[in-house]
């Protein structure tokens, strides 16, 4: 059947139906029944001018719809979190404000369906994988990983420019934020000491390959106090490859919360003031931000689901100007492998020979033991020897 030509068709059988053809004619013509012919005829005498139009099947009443109270009521509890400093907006905060309020959370499915019938999420980029092997460290627990990274510089209004080292555990999203006037080393290990006075202190702490974090263009060996502090601690640290930020995906995606919902939001009137609304600000992501890989919970709530009990600095631990020795630990370093097959190790250049092209490795120097090994796709590929200013004396 033509539905294009179906409103044509139906004018056309009235028509002939009127000037005297027989309905048995009509209906063998257009391969209809009589009982069609009957329905288009009664819509002609109707005297409705639209009366050859098809009328529209759509149920009137709908009785899964949202009610229309309901949807006024996300809609503005939408609009007063992004009208609230650092409050989060999406589904999971709205089902949350709904509970607090002692109703019935509407379903998360429920709440996205209704901000995106009244324009109210914004479309992201999909990420698309270049289908490498990525070397992937655990999220198994919280304090399995650290990541730790710099904003900045960023300059007040009162004058004056600051840093925030910002620290994030990449299973639990727990934050602890450490603003300061400098991005050298002994800044990036204010915010350690001060996470792991009161976070467990990490398997692994994972940060791009900043001249604070590293140590010496000069000695690259010899390592910075970043490193020699981690390792003290038996923590491992883990450079993520060279101009690829968004290996540090969670913290990357936080620190965009920090400035847009932080930073950008408020006035300062000092850098003292500064630090007192960051300390605020960390509270509050700390216990009211809700994530959906969490299942909807903060951060504070999964922290005290951990059964384990933490590991933590003492209290009154402060960092001196003595060096910190350097004994024995594994340093960690994810590096891309172009053409030339060359591995980037702090600026030392060492030429591969039994390592794959165009893939990503994982090369660990072994303190104790002099020596870098490289896997490729969790296989040992080359040993590399690589002596340190290891102090066995002290």
């Amino acid at each position: 059947m033509d539905r294009k030509n179906e409103p044509e068709i139906r004018q056309a059988a009235v028509k002939l139906l009127l000037s005297g053809v027989s309905q048995a004619e009509i209906c063998a013509r257009y391969n209809r029944t009589r009982a069609w012919l009957y329905k288009w005829l009664k819509r002609y005498q109707s005297g409705d001018s639209d009366w050859f139009k098809g009328l529209s099947h759509k149920p009137k009443n709908h009785p899964r719809q949202t009610p229309a109270d309901l949807e006024d009521l996300v809609i503005g509890i939408r609009q007063n979190l992004e009208a609230t400093l650092y409050a989060q907006t999406g589904a999971n905060s709205i089902q949350w404000e709904m509970q607090k309020l002692g109703l019935e959370p509407l379903p998360v499915s429920t709440i996205n369906h209704i901000l995106k019938r009244n324009g109210l999420v914004k479309k992201r980029k999909k990420y698309v994988s270049k289908g490498k092997t990525y070397p992937e460290i655990g999220l198994d627990f919280p304090g399995s990983v650290h990541q730790t990274d710099i904003v900045g510089p960023r300059y007040l209004k009162s004058g004056g420019a600051f840093y925030s080292h910002n620290l994030i555990d990449a299973f639990s999203r727990q934050v602890c934020l450490s603003p300061s006037r400098t991005k050298d080393d002994r800044a990036a290990l204010g915010v350690l000491l001060k996470a792991w006075k009161r976070m467990d202190i990490p398997e692994y702490l994972q940060m791009d390959n900043a001249l604070c974090y590293r140590g010496s263009n000069r000695y690259p060996r010899s390592f910075g106090n970043v490193i020699r502090f981690c390792l003290s601690l038996g923590v491992q640290p883990v450079f993520v490859p060279v101009s690829e930020p968004w290996r540090q995906g969670i913290l990357e995606k936080f620190n965009d919360v920090y400035d847009k919902c932080f930073f950008r939001s408020q006035h300062f009137s000092s850098f003292d003031h500064l630090v007192k609304c960051s300390q605020d600000f960390e509270k509050f992501h700390n216990h009211n931000h809700r994530y959906s890989v969490l299942q909807g919970r903060t951060p504070d709530q999964i922290v005290k689901e951990q059964v384990n009990k933490p590991r933590l600095l003492p209290p009154e631990l402060e960092l001196g100007n003595e060096p910190i020795p350097l004994l024995e630990g594994y340093i960690h370093l994810i590096r891309f492998i172009r053409s030339d097959g060359i591995l980037d190790v702090f600026g030392e250049r060492f030429k591969l020979h039994n390592t794959p092209t165009h893939e990503y490795v994982l090369a660990t120097i072994c303190v104790d033991s002099h020596r870098i090994n490289v896997c490729c796709q969790d296989r040992l590929t080359e040993e590399i020897y690589y002596p340190m200013p290891v102090d066995w004396q002290v």
